[in-house]
């Protein structure tokens, strides 16, 4: 009987100490697997960061791009809306100045024919034709004159609209050019601020994983020196047990002996 309850004894240290040993494994796994999946999801965050600074800065660059060929078209808008007001001044001098001889002109025409109207009254019918054809021809290249300073005029006016309108346009664009060059900036800060996230990110999580593998490499010869120690731990009550197990031999009883009365001597034979 003593036996078999020193074997049960034996037994449920085993399984007390299996059962000590297996969280404390089971909890050491779980804190490497977690260092590690931290490590692993902040290494994939700096991949997914660093995709996205490149992203703003390809970003950054097109808009710098077509911030520079805005800029370019608003200059050169600017630049035609200026010739062609120059082309408008010069068109309205043009005008004025040929409306002006038109007139003067038509002015001597006039004369000329109050001339060939007093030669014919005098009795000079050929000088008096004379003037009469003069009068016609100058009558002609005045109305040529103002008909040219007219369309001058018209010309002017529709240059110096035109001119209005291109300027806008180049104002216009160069306005847009100006938004695309703040996009642009603005893209390439966020393309920085990503690339120093990702560099962050990156860093932590290759210390994540650092971490994870030196606590792997520690694990496994904790566990080892636990298993041992267990191991010894059992090994000791088994080599007591054979001497709590081993019966105490009975000491042989004298005092019965000594109750029991004394044996009578034999009688001699005759």
């Amino acid at each position: 009987m003593p036996a078999r309850k020193t074997k049960g004894t034996a037994a449920a240290d085993r399984s007390t100490g299996r059962r000590k040993e297996r969280p404390a494994a089971s909890r050491s796994d779980a804190r490497v697997a977690s260092e590690a999946a931290l490590g692993a999801a902040r290494v994939t965050r700096g991949e997914d960061e660093a995709s996205s600074a490149t992203t703003f800065s390809a970003l950054s660059e097109a808009a710098a791009r077509r911030g520079a060929r805005d800029a370019a078209e608003g200059a050169a808008t600017l630049s035609m809306a200026d010739e062609v007001a120059v082309g408008g001044e010069l068109a309205a001098a043009l005008s004025t100045d040929e409306f002006r001889r038109g007139m003067e002109l038509a002015g001597i025409a006039g004369q000329i024919q109050v001339a060939a109207d007093l030669v014919r009254g005098m009795g000079q019918p050929t000088l008096g034709a004379f003037l009469a054809r003069t009068n016609h021809q100058l009558r002609t290249l005045a109305v040529d004159a103002i008909g040219r300073a007219t369309e001058g005029a018209i010309v002017a006016h529709g240059a110096a609209h035109l001119a209005g309108d291109l300027a806008a346009l180049g104002r216009t664009e160069m306005g847009e050019g100006r938004e695309e060059y703040a996009t642009s900036e603005a893209l390439g800060a966020a393309s920085a601020e990503m690339a120093a996230a990702a560099v962050r990110s990156a860093a932590t999580g290759a210390a994540d994983l650092a971490a994870a593998a030196a606590m792997e490499g520690l694990a496994h010869p904790l566990a080892t020196d636990g298993h041992d120690r267990a191991s010894d731990a059992r090994r000791t009550p088994a080599a007591k047990t054979p001497q709590a197990a081993t019966p105490r031999a009975p000491k042989t009883s004298t005092r019965a002996s000594s109750k029991q009365a004394p044996r009578r001597p034999a009688k001699p034979k005759k």
